[in-house]
């Protein structure tokens, strides 16, 4: 064993890391190889390559049986440990069973320990993957491409470019994509027409139409046009409807995005307390629809809420949804908090968008935290994919 600790590069990293532990961690092995056991369920330990195993062991033996290292120190060194010697999923791999380990046993928590990140960005490209090879076997069996419509009334520079960028996911993916863009002054029966001729359409199997729409639209009326088997946005009346009983076809992607996200790290739901500030069809209250159905306990507020702080001090998972620039603060969170920021916002003077979250402050006191931009993002995009893949087979009888 001690050779299989030494004999894999770790050496080469640091000499205090590499060598210092293996001692301690022999002593030490039977019991913290259980504990990975236990901690792993849920991961495909089969595709991970030995040297993670190594890793694993020598960050829970500092985590467990050294008091003077902080946890976050051992497990930003045993993520990118993982990074060099082996690949970017077994560093979320390891950063989730650490993770895991640290809320299980109920660790001191230090002001030094920032937060860990929940990368979004490299999480949506590995689902982004698996759905490009499932789009193959899918095309190779039925000869069918799954085909996303997209709907953009206007010339709204943002709605624009998110559109562009669904296109070219879609196509990366192996779907097709079609975008119609409508004129500003399109009235309510344009719009609704052509969703009706979608609808009719079997080579069509997503429909989505991009928000927001010009304000003399009903946008709720628009949606309700959707046929629910090709909802992929999952926003339409009956959408919401069927996640109120527990029988969604379709979530939201971004909701959807959120919730996969605490999934792939390993992040239990059932039983949290979670805190949404925010509360729009799209995103506020889908999410906490599915939270709820996760079994957690949900707290929904909003900008006019009272005492927000003290509501958002309670949450064992927050998530900030209420497009609201920084107004998550550190002071408003309790130590060891998941945040999840789903705001977007420009500022005027500031070199990059911000979400609805204040990020240093509240790093210092989560756990977890998804960045801006890098966590909810690409996600979303990520869910739509999966959505009208999933329309896709459903329609051809093999879902």
């Amino acid at each position: 064993m001690e050779t299989a600790l030494e004999n894999t590069g770790l050496e080469e990293a640091t000499a205090e890391f590499a060598t210092a532990l293996v001692r301690g961690t022999l002593e030490h092995i039977e019991s913290i190889d259980q504990t990975i056991g236990r901690l792993s369920v849920g991961w495909d330990t089969q595709r991970q390559p030995a040297v993670d195993r190594n890793i694993l062991r020598m960050a829970m033996y500092e985590i467990l049986y050294l008091d003077d290292i902080p946890v976050s120190v051992t497990i930003n060194e045993a993520v990118e440990l993982a990074k060099k010697f082996s690949a970017e999923e077994s560093s979320r791999f390891i950063n989730g069973v650490l993770g895991t380990l640290v809320r299980e046993c109920g660790l001191p928590e230090r002001k030094d320990m920032a937060a860990q990140i929940l990368d979004g960005l490299a999480t949506a490209k590995q689902i982004r993957e698996e759905i490009k090879a499932d789009v193959e076997r899918f095309i190779a069996d039925t000869g069918v491409m799954p085909h996303l419509a997209v709907i953009i009334v206007g010339e709204d520079p943002a709605s624009q470019v998110y559109v562009n960028m669904k296109k070219k996911a879609c196509l990366a993916a192996g779907m097709l994509s079609t975008v119609h863009e409508l004129p500003e002054n399109s009235t309510q029966e344009e719009i609704i027409d052509i969703i009706r001729q979608l609808n009719a359409d079997p080579g069509i199997h997503g429909i989505m139409v991009q928000h927001p729409v010009p304000k003399h639209l009903d946008e709720l009326e628009i949606l309700a046009a959707v046929a629910r088997g090709k909802d992929v946005d999952g926003i339409s009346r009956e959408s919401l409807g069927s996640l109120v009983t527990g029988n969604p076809l379709f979530i939201a992607a971004t909701p959807a995005g959120i919730i996969e996200l605490l999934d792939r790290y390993n992040i239990p739901i059932e039983g949290k307390h979670a805190v949404v500030v925010g509360r729009s069809i799209i995103l506020g209250k889908p999410v906490a629809l599915y939270l709820l159905n996760r079994h957690a306990t949900v707290t929904i507020c909003h900008t006019r809420t009272r005492d927000l702080a003290a509501i958002t001090r309670q949450a064992d998972i927050l998530v900030a949804a209420a497009g609201k620039p920084e107004m998550i603060t550190g002071d408003m969170l309790k130590d060891g908090v998941i945040v999840i920021d789903a705001g977007y916002n420009k500022v005027e003077g500031r070199d990059r968008d911000v979400g609805d979250v204040e990020f240093e402050s509240a790093a210092q006191k989560a756990s977890w935290i998804t960045p801006v931009p890098g966590g909810v993002g690409p996600m979303t995009i990520a869910m739509l994919l999966k959505n009208t893949l999933k329309a896709a087979k459903q329609a051809a009888g093999v879902a």
